[in-house]
């Protein structure tokens, strides 16, 4: 499959032959999970790798082929050979050490099936204390046209890995076109992959009722209206006292996608209600700039009583915080769907807002006299100017001659959403005193 008409590699091989720690070790990132457990990864995971003279190509890091799945993994399995068909450039990625060769022969049975024109690379991996006289005799059918030997790990052999890659990469036009970047957040079992779907109008992500099933960031373009977005599915957010080494990591990387997101999808059972995780969530949005949406998922589950209930539950729990959309809707029955789509493009829109520097600089001016802030250690501060220094959100920056109380903190961003259009948005507020 290609993104943007860019090449795909899709790596495959057994759980725990390495394939997340290659696709990491490929694009110095931390792409994938990686952990002991086999079957770690449960969806497909993308990303693009970057070469040196601006080519790009993208990898593509498959859930490990299991012989006898339970019922989640045959999901997994499912979407294995959905992409594997899909392929142009396959890595057949092999631990030099196995000895389950049963399974090796499936995966090869079904890359050569209806291989067309499928480019395939075997690449041994672990072989950081190999010597090719050792190889195991019933690996030889494997081997491609031309084998690689690697050790993922300790980043021998990558170099010539990455020169064969290259020859499958394309120059493409860069475009400075924004695309604004949406987070699904939520604890697990909430609904995020199931909105995620929705949202696509496809299965793409791996859903069931097993709390945990996404552990992996799975990243897409979606188009909702008449433009692209970029999405993010997450693993759930569960209590900070997690068991699972690898859940606590999911975790991790999931409140990371923070960092690049403009807006955040925070699903809420609403069979559950607004839980600690759900408001610990909505915090972390807004401290870091990402303004959130409250996503009221099973909401046709619910009696007018619970309703009542979880409404008043919200209007209690977030008075800090009501200026954040909340919305209700049925993920699994696609209810009220394209309301999210609306609240995403008037959050936008108050994303980009700019507001003069002589604009503010007289409102806060008048303010100041009407209502001054109170005195701290018997000085009360005097507006120096003030200035929005960013968009995308909005940032703005005080110059003060004192420090201001909390409240008179509250009260100026308060004046800003009420007289400046940006209601329902995240944004900072700078004191320089």
């Amino acid at each position: 499959m290609n993104k943007n008409n860019i090449p795909e590699v899709l790596i495959v091989g057994l759980p725990n032959s390495g394939k997340s720690t290659l696709i990491n070790t490929l694009s110095k990132s931390k792409t994938s999970i990686i952990g002991s457990t086999p079957n770690t990864t449960r969806d497909k995971i993308t990303t693009t790798l970057r070469f040196e003279d601006g080519k790009l190509l993208l990898l593509s890091d498959l859930p490990g082929f299991l012989e006898d799945p339970n019922q989640v993994e045959i999901d997994a399995q499912n979407i294995f050979k959905k992409y594997l068909a899909l392929a142009d450039y396959v890595i057949f990625l092999i631990d030099i050490n196995t000895k389950n060769f049963s399974a090796l022969d499936k995966i090869f049975k079904s890359l050569h099936q209806n291989k067309n024109n499928k480019k395939i690379i075997t690449v041994f991996n672990k072989c950081e204390n190999f010597k090719i006289e050792e190889k195991d005799a019933k690996l030889y059918k494997y081997d491609s046209e031309k084998s690689f030997y690697i050790s993922a790990h300790h980043k021998l052999g990558i170099d010539e890995l990455l020169n064969e890659l290259h020859k499958y990469s394309i120059t493409q036009e860069t475009t400075h076109t924004r695309k604004t970047t949406i987070s699904l957040l939520g604890r697990p079992n909430a609904g995020k992959s199931t909105l995620f779907n929705a949202l696509l109008s496809n299965e793409r992500s791996l859903v069931s009722n097993v709390p945990g099933t996404t552990r992996d960031k799975i990243e897409e373009t979606v188009l909702l209206g008449l433009r692209e977005f970029n999405i993010t599915d997450t693993a759930g957010v569960p209590r900070k006292k997690q068991k699972s080494q690898i859940d606590r990591y999911s975790s991790t990387v999931a409140l990371k996608t923070l960092i690049n997101a403009n807006i955040a999808l925070v699903v809420v059972d609403s069979e559950v209600g607004l839980s600690f995780e759900d408001k610990r969530i909505l915090k972390e949005c807004i401290e870091q700039n990402v303004t959130p949406i409250l996503v009221l998922n099973k909401w046709d589950t619910l009696n007018t009583e619970s309703k009542n209930d979880i409404n008043n539950e919200i209007k209690n729990d977030l008075k800090q915080y009501k200026w954040i959309k909340v919305i209700r809707i049925s993920a699994l029955k696609k209810s009220n769907i394209k309301q999210i789509t609306k609240q995403i493009y008037e959050l936008e829109e108050q994303l980009k807002v700019r507001v003069t520097t002589s604009d503010l600089n007289n409102f806060f001016r008048s303010i100041w006299l009407k209502n001054p802030p109170h005195p701290i250690k018997g000085r009360r501060a005097k507006l120096k100017y003030v200035t929005q220094f960013e968009t995308f959100p909005p940032q703005f920056s005080f110059k003060l001659s004192n420090n201001i109380p909390d409240n008179y903190y509250s009260f100026i961003e308060n004046q800003i959403r009420i007289n400046f259009d940006i209601k329902n948005i995240a944004f900072k507020i700078k004191i320089d005193a």
